[in-house]
């Protein structure tokens, strides 16, 4: 992920502080007399340093990388057991956004009360199965734009397959720009 991200020349200049403050450490450490002091010392002034830099930059892209999803609409394709997401996203931050990805969360919303207890419907081989290990939600990840500029839509559209024992699924979407 961090390797993919688009640098803008923000990220850039933030990288550079960091690569002029770890030359600025390794300055000061050659200072030392002792050869295992001063290699320790440099060794821990990069580790810092790229810690540093790496959750910077990664926390300078959350802030510069917007994009929303403007509209979108499910359909249930009940022949293949899954869901179709199709819509539109936006770039509404100042900056190119490299890639976005859209998290789909099916959750199969259980019903409630005495009527859902009577009779509930079951294939023929389901006996075999333990019904308390079924999974109730589906997540998947799904790339759905590349490259967009500031200000640009785009259109999308993904499907995600979920068990055929999920009786009313309840549908939630994240997205996540770099």
């Amino acid at each position: 992920m961090f390797l993919m991200m688009h640098m803008t020349m923000i990220h850039w200049i933030v990288a550079g502080i960091f690569l002029l403050l770890f030359l600025i450490l390794t300055l000061l450490a050659s200072r030392e007399k002792n050869i295992k002091t001063m290699l320790t010392m440099i060794f821990g002034s990069f580790l810092m340093t790229v810690a540093a830099a790496v959750i910077s930059l990664i926390v300078l892209d959350k802030y510069t990388k917007k994009a929303k999803i403007l509209t979108y609409n499910t359909q249930q394709d009940l022949a293949h057991e899954s869901v179709i997401v199709r819509g539109v996203l936006q770039n509404v931050g100042d900056y190119e956004i490299g890639y976005c990805t859209l998290e789909i969360r099916v959750s199969n919303r259980q019903q409630g009360g005495r009527a859902s207890s009577y009779f509930t419907p079951t294939k023929s081989l389901d006996f075999m199965k333990d019904a308390g290990n079924r999974v109730n939600t589906v997540t998947e990840e799904k790339d759905v734009a590349e490259n967009l500029a500031p200000g640009e839509k785009k259109n999308f559209y993904t499907s995600v397959r979920y068990p055929s024992y999920f009786e009313d699924p309840k549908y939630s979407l994240k997205l996540y720009c770099h």
